[in-house]
């Protein structure tokens, strides 16, 4: 397995430094504030020729409607990207894009095999409940962010099977909602669990919340946690290529309920890697925001990471 280096930048950074003459830019329609892609396309417009694509995904129908006109996401997502120029550079906003709409785009992305590929994130300072209406904001670092699911489902390109009937270990990426790791757990009764928790997080105490929310798994599963770096996609990448590495002959269970970046390199690790790891999520759906107030814009660029060929 190759080693990578994680090549990340401040949005200002970027832009200053940005040499590409085309960019498309790839987004989702969202209600959070920090996922605002009109400041960025515009930004890009001054520099380069920029080629926005906007994704309007429903959760329900697991359709996205772009350019008027309704898109099957597992069957006609590939339609999207095959009339794009793959020596074009891509750029995703993944900050507000739910797991089973990226994780798609990365399969197809992949596939494809774009020269560059770059994705944002602009992480949140404060989150708040779900909130339908912009009145009577209630701030709270206690989390209580989804209401609804769509189900374990596996995301179209991702899909897997223990065909060996191998040991299975369950490693979960613990966020700040328990309630998504105990409804999961009481699914499957897994035996062998591994939690995983950020550290640092992305604001000072926040890990503090997620012993507190995930106490009673982290009590079952008879271990200590371990640890990955909130804001790497190649933390949480480089952790399950160690663990693969160490046990193949177990069959891995990847529920991603962390940071969107620590999903995104699980995501890449399970495209680059076909056997014996699978990702397990519970697809929850946005109900209005569930940030505030936000901090930095980070840009990673994942070519390499997303163009190795499979393990």
């Amino acid at each position: 397995m190759e080693e990578y280096f994680e090549k990340c930048f401040y949005w200002e950074e970027f832009i200053k430094l940005k040499a590409d003459k085309n960019i498309c830019y790839i987004g989702n329609v969202s209600d959070e504030p920090r996922a605002d892609n009109n400041p960025k396309i515009n930004e890009l417009t001054k520099i380069c020729s920029c080629f926005p694509i906007l994704f309007n995904y429903d959760y329900v129908k697991d359709n996205f409607r772009y350019n008027g006109k309704d898109y099957d996401l597992k069957f006609e997502t590939g339609k999207i990207f095959n009339n794009l120029d793959v020596n074009v550079p891509l750029m995703l906003n993944i900050t507000a894009m739910n797991l089973r709409l990226l994780g798609t785009l990365l399969f197809h992305i992949k596939k494809i095999h774009f020269r560059k590929v770059y994705c944002i994130y602009t992480e949140p300072l404060r989150y708040c409940k779900n909130i339908l209406t912009s009145e009577d904001l209630e701030y709270t670092d206690r989390f209580d962010l989804y209401k609804k699911f769509r189900g374990i489902e596996a995301i179209p390109g991702f899909l897997r099977e223990n065909d060996k009937n191998l040991n299975e270990r369950w490693i979960v990426f613990l966020g700040f909602e328990g309630k998504r790791t105990e409804q999961i757990n009481e699914k499957y009764e897994f035996e062998n669990i591994v939690p995983v928790i950020t550290l640092p997080s992305y604001q000072p105490g926040w890990h503090n919340y997620v012993f507190e929310e995930n106490l009673d798994l982290i009590k079952q599963a008879d271990r200590k946690p371990e640890y990955i770096i909130g804001n790497s996609y190649l933390s949480s990448y480089n952790y399950l290529e160690r663990v693969v590495r160490a046990s193949p002959e177990l069959y891995i269970r990847v529920s991603p309920l962390g940071t969107k970046i620590n999903a995104l390199g699980a995501l890449l690790f399970s495209l680059n890697s076909k056997q014996n790891i699978e990702i397990l999520y519970d697809n929850p759906i946005a109900e209005g925001r569930i940030s505030e107030n936000y901090g930095n814009t980070y840009v990673f660029d994942i070519s390499e990471v997303i163009n190795q060929e499979d393990i």
